[in-house]
């Protein structure tokens, strides 16, 4: 019996061992999940701001009469999005 009773006690022993460790992992999930909802609103944020500033730009432009294309030239789109690559000339 005393094998058979190690044995529980080391199989209890791991349980513990992973139940803390799911429990942590868990607790560091949504740590890092509410650290993104952060980091997603103030991008938004900046994102309004910009878009707001470009417009105002491109209003005062108008106003002035000339086609506004500086915009164009000094932040060119691509589809290459966020992967590090520079957009075509």
């Amino acid at each position: 019996m005393g094998v058979y009773h190690h044995s529980q006690e080391t199989m209890a022993t791991v349980l513990a061992k992973f139940q803390e460790t799911q429990r942590l992992q868990e607790e560091q999930y949504l740590g890092f999940r509410e650290e993104l909802k952060s980091i997603n609103t103030t991008l938004g944020t900046i994102v309004g701001v910009l878009k707001e500033l470009i417009n105002t730009r491109r209003d005062t432009v108008a106003q002035q009469g000339a086609p506004d294309t500086s915009l164009d030239d000094e932040f060119p789109t691509t589809s290459a999005g966020a992967s590090g690559q520079e957009a075509p000339p």
